[in-house]
């Protein structure tokens, strides 16, 4: 997390130099926004005021609640995905799409199972899955 962080603040500190700016606003998705999150609360322990409002799409920041990710992750499970972006260098996003996948299997898996695989239905057109796979 710090290298993306350190990372973050490197950028900002661009866009405020280029700008002429004293603060920014922010925005951030999914991971990004946990990590964006973490940033502006790092500027707010140094009493630094360089981010003036951040806005948050699908950034889950509550992990205490029950979700359909918990089902996945536990302790084990953490340690491998590390040893296995570590090893990797990065984590692809194909193996991020089989995560967000396994969080709707009905709809994101079986449903294309059965229609495709069993019945030989060629699959509808879907905008959202060519997103997916960038």
């Amino acid at each position: 997390l710090s290298t993306y962080i350190d990372a973050l603040k490197e950028a900002v500190d661009a866009v405020l130099a280029i700008t002429g700016s004293k603060d920014l606003n922010m925005l951030g998705a999914c991971s990004g926004g946990i990590t964006c999150t973490a940033l502006v609360g790092h500027y707010a322990a140094l009493g630094e005021n360089k981010v003036n409002a951040l806005t948050l799409l699908v950034s889950v920041l509550d992990t205490t609640m029950d979700n359909q990710v918990a089902l996945f992750v536990d302790e084990q499970t953490l340690e491998a995905a590390k040893r296995h972006s570590y090893q990797a260098g990065v984590l692809e996003g194909s193996e991020m799409a089989k995560v967000f996948a396994w969080m709707r299997p009905n709809d994101l898996i079986w449903n294309y199972w059965v229609n495709n695989y069993l019945l030989g239905n060629e699959p509808p057109v879907f905008d959202i899955l060519f997103w997916n796979n960038d």
